[in-house]
């Protein structure tokens, strides 16, 4: 019995310890760009929108461009524009849950971003792309106050 116990033991201490240890890249997955994606505010965060029926998709997950920006990829068709869409992680958290701040809420192509709100519930944001492609939407989070701007792919 004796030596049952002490084995349960050892295998638990065994199993804590290595969910405790870390190699440094597992505490820097999360502020780094790649193909997983990255972290804000320690959240999985993703588009989501009309172009994914607002579901959290992997291709979807944002990934850093640099300290405090974020961007996800998405192919638009301008005839089933505008397109409505906010960043969020997959349980619409409060805090990471980014829709408009303001009233109107639309983002023009070459004009200033929109501010967010990362409390939103019902705010999205829309957009219409002026030719069919890929736009990167970006996630600022630098400032004061959160924003969002779209950019044709690569720009």
């Amino acid at each position: 019995m004796f030596k049952k116990t002490l084995m349960m033991v050892f295998a638990a201490s065994a199993l804590v310890m290595s969910g405790c240890a870390s190699d440094g890249k597992t505490a820097a997955a999360g502020a780094t760009a790649g193909a997983g994606g990255a972290d804000v505010f320690g959240k999985e965060i993703y588009l989501r929108g009309e172009m994914n029926d607002w579901a959290a998709l992997p291709e979807y997950k944002v990934v850093m461009v640099e300290k405090g920006v974020y961007k996800a990829k998405a192919n638009l068709k301008v005839d089933w524009a505008p397109y409505k869409f906010k960043f969020a992680d997959g349980a619409w958290t409060p805090g990471t849950n980014f829709g408009y701040a303001e009233v109107p809420g639309v983002f023009e192509i070459g004009k200033d971003p929109v501010v967010l709100n990362p409390n939103s519930k019902f705010e999205e944001v829309k957009v219409t792309p002026p030719t069919d492609g890929d736009y990167d939407f970006y996630i600022d989070i630098r400032g004061e106050k959160p924003v969002t701007y779209v950019k044709p792919a690569g720009q």
